[in-house]
């Protein structure tokens, strides 16, 4: 028995969890799960859950790339480059359109979007993209939101667009990358 601890409005909320631990060297044999090679004892040491979100919820797919799964594991980047956090990234693929995509587990009304942009200036190929615009789907077509202002595209910040609600079942960011490199995505947030 242990205890899991998510952040709720700058407090802690604090659940009693059952666990199972399996050696690590048996892991390996169950299939895809969640692994922690130690636990905290002290909750000062613990980095706490963030509360779900219909982003989080949401299974995650990608017109081409690696890891697009981190892109809504709610884990904080310390810099656009942060190699320390997973991040989703499509090289080789460069000067391409690409795009991520949620697929919402019910239909939900939304109005804006962050994106923290991966950008590994000085070590690799990935950079913030030339651009990038948030299309929905309706009724099997994929539109394009209307937007109230611009689509940002910097290091180390999230970049935020707000635009008129829609109700939909799916989102998708679509990006072009910079001529010469590939794009990445540390989180992209939705509300």
């Amino acid at each position: 028995m242990g205890y899991r601890l998510r952040e709720d409005n700058q407090s802690l909320d604090t659940t009693r969890q059952d666990f199972r631990a399996i050696p690590y060297y048996a892991w390996a044999h169950r299939g895809s799960g969640e692994m922690a090679v130690w636990l905290a004892r002290d909750e000062a040491a613990v980095q706490p859950l963030a509360r779900p979100t219909v982003a989080s919820m949401s299974r995650v797919s990608a017109s081409f790339g690696r890891n697009p799964q981190a892109v809504n594991d709610q884990l904080l980047p310390e810099s656009s480059i942060d190699h320390e956090v997973p991040f989703y990234h499509c090289w080789p693929h460069k000067q391409t359109t690409e795009w991520l995509q949620y697929d919402f587990p019910r239909e939900a009304k939304v109005s804006s979007a962050e994106v923290y942009w991966f950008d590994d200036t000085g070590i690799g190929e990935c950079r913030t993209p030339q651009s990038w615009r948030l299309l929905y789907k309706k009724g099997g077509q994929w539109l394009p939101v209307q937007a109230a202002g611009a689509f940002g595209a910097k290091k180390d910040t999230f970049n935020k667009v707000i635009f008129a609600p829609v109700r939909t079942a799916a989102i998708r960011l679509e990006f072009q990358s910079q001529e010469q490199y590939a794009a990445g995505v540390h989180e992209w947030r939705v509300h």
